[in-house]
C-alpha cells in the first residue's frame, strides 16, 4: 500500500511544479507572438517589399533598399537568411522549454542521473546554436552592408 501511495504522490506533482509549467509555457507562447508579429527577438530582423523596393528592418531602424536585378539575388539570400535566424530562435526557444519541463518531470521521478544527462546535452546543443545563430547574424549584416553600398 505505501508503495502505491508514494507512486501516486511521485506521479501528481505539487502545485509549485504545475505553476513552473505553466509560466513556462505562457512565457514561450508570449516569445513566440513577439518574434512572429513584431520581431522581436535578438538581432530583430524584418524584411518587407513594398512597391519596387524592399525595406529592412533591425527594431526601430529601418532601411530602404532599391529593387534593380543586379540585388535580387543578394535580397532573396537576405530574406532567406533572416527566415533562417527567426527558425533559429524558435528552436532554440523550444529547445529551452522542453529541457526545462523534461527536467522537471525527471526532477519529479527523482531521475538525478538523467537530469544530468539531459543538462549536459542541453549546455553542448546551446553552445551550438549559439554559433549557428552569431553566424546567421554576421552573414545579415554583411549582407545588408553589401546591399547598401
Amino acid at each position: 500500500m505505501i508503495i502505491i501511495e508514494t507512486v501516486v504522490k511521485v506521479q501528481r506533482g505539487n502545485k509549485k511544479e504545475w505553476w513552473i509549467l505553466i509560466v513556462t509555457l505562457l512565457a514561450l507562447l508570449l516569445f513566440f507572438l513577439l518574434t512572429h508579429f513584431l520581431s522581436i527577438y535578438p538581432g530583430g530582423y524584418s524584411f518587407d517589399k513594398q512597391s519596387g523596393e524592399v525595406l529592412i528592418g533591425k527594431g526601430a531602424d529601418i532601411q530602404r533598399v532599391a529593387l534593380s536585378t543586379d540585388n535580387e539575388l543578394k535580397i532573396a539570400l537576405l530574406e532567406s537568411e533572416i527566415i533562417y535566424l527567426k527558425t533559429l530562435w524558435y528552436v532554440g526557444l523550444l529547445f529551452t522549454a522542453t529541457c526545462l519541463i523534461g527536467t522537471l518531470t525527471f526532477r519529479r521521478l527523482k531521475l538525478k542521473k538523467v537530469i544530468l544527462l539531459t543538462a549536459s546535452i542541453y549546455v553542448v546543443l546551446a553552445i551550438l546554436l549559439s554559433i549557428s545563430y552569431a553566424n546567421s547574424l554576421f552573414s545579415i549584416e554583411s549582407l545588408i552592408n553589401n546591399l547598401l553600398k
